[in-house]
């Protein structure tokens, strides 16, 4: 098995395990002294998930964190249109190497 595949295979473990906390979160008591701890392994597990996504791909991570960052940002502010032109020269990046 490829390290992509793997690596794959790994994240939709991750995203399942994901999803089990936050339903167990959420149908517990916001005084749950468990609820702590589940929501930092939720936390922990999102930044591994966030890692793997990256080894996979890491062009199309680059262009998630700056979609992220563009939302930060206050209308009208000249990082705006920097960061678009760096998510064209991603994506365009992207379609070479994609067949």
């Amino acid at each position: 098995m490829s390290d992509t595949n793997s690596a794959r295979l790994r994240l939709e473990f991750i995203t399942q395990t994901m999803n089990e906390l936050a339903r167990k979160v959420g149908m517990m008591e916001p005084d749950d002294p468990n609820r702590e701890i589940y929501l930092n392994k939720f936390f922990e597990l999102g930044q591994l998930k966030r890692s793997l996504k990256a080894k996979i791909d890491p062009i199309g991570e680059r262009m998630n964190e700056l979609a992220r960052e563009i939302t930060t940002l206050k209308p009208g502010d000249p990082r705006q249109a920097q960061i678009v032109q760096e998510i064209m020269r991603l994506s365009d990046l992207l379609k070479q190497n994609r067949p």
